[in-house]
């Protein structure tokens, strides 16, 4: 076939939108001759709508000064320019809703999924170089192995120079008392109670509706989790400056869920510090 036959006219200006407006009402006027083609489209009108009313409340700014048409499809096709530019503005100021599996022209985000930001331990592979050093000490709970190779090769430390791991935690280990090691435990555990961080390609996805309510909370929570790697660091501080004290201290912990005295009030300044930031 010919470039000429090919190439699509370009549209644009007054007569560009007028000619999608008036496409838009043809294919009302085509589907309303049958009674669910018509609900169908007026459910879809609606949810438009709402989306509109999205864009206007959390993006006021953008909005006023968009030129956005209300009527040529975007880049996702079953949705307005207007509502595509709605879509890129939570990607870009909000989480990133468009990141993970939406590279598809013709996905819908009426109802969406989110990324893992979490390790998936049962299906991953492990890059220990990248991860935060206290989530990779921790590892030896799950896939000891591995990740009591990675401590021996970065701080010349094995097994056989701490105590025997349990096989399970100590139930105590997951109290929500501020506690650092508990934190990071959580994390790696996937039983923070945010989904940004408790989900994983391991298991099925969870699926949001694309509504202010849960565009406003996802974002905190994102934020939320965010925040939760950066809780780690000072743990790595204290992993890094003395590996096999702070080592043996989290498998005690793992065993018997109690700290010393003396780590348990360093651990307490450390959150004190995190917090006050």
């Amino acid at each position: 076939m010919s470039v000429l036959l090919t190439q699509r006219p370009l549209l644009s200006g007054r007569f560009g939108e007028r000619l999608s407006r008036s496409l838009e009402y043809l294919r009302f006027k085509a589907r309303s001759q049958n009674a669910i083609a018509a609900h169908n489209y007026v459910a879809a009108v609606i949810s438009e709508q709402q989306k509109y009313a999205i864009y206007r409340e959390m993006f006021p700014k953008e909005w006023a000064c968009s030129t956005a048409s209300f009527y040529t499809r975007g880049y996702y096709q079953k949705y307005s320019e207007r509502i595509n530019e709605l879509f890129n503005l939570v990607n870009g100021k909000c989480f990133p809703l468009l990141d993970y599996w939406y590279n598809d022209p013709d996905n819908e985000l009426d109802n969406f999924a989110i990324g893992p930001m979490n390790i998936g331990l049962c299906c991953e592979e492990i890059d220990f170089e990248s991860i935060h050093i206290s989530y990779a000490a921790a590892v030896v709970f799950y896939y000891p192995d591995d990740a009591w190779d990675f401590l021996n090769y970065r701080f010349q430390v094995s097994a056989d120079d701490f105590p025997a791991i349990s096989s399970d935690p100590h139930p105590d280990v997951w109290e929500r008392d501020g506690n650092l090691f508990g934190h990071l435990l959580r994390l790696i555990d996937h039983s923070t109670g945010n989904p940004w961080l408790d989900n994983s390609c391991c298991q099925p996805a969870d699926w949001f509706q694309f509504d202010r309510e849960t565009i406003e909370d996802l974002s905190k929570e994102y934020n939320d989790a965010l925040a939760a790697y950066e809780k780690l660091k000072p743990l790595d501080e204290l992993i890094e400056a003395d590996p096999r004290k702070m080592l043996s201290a989290l498998i005690d912990f793992w065993n018997t869920g109690k700290l010393a005295d003396d780590l348990r009030l360093i651990l307490t300044k450390v959150e004190d510090l995190n917090d006050k930031e």
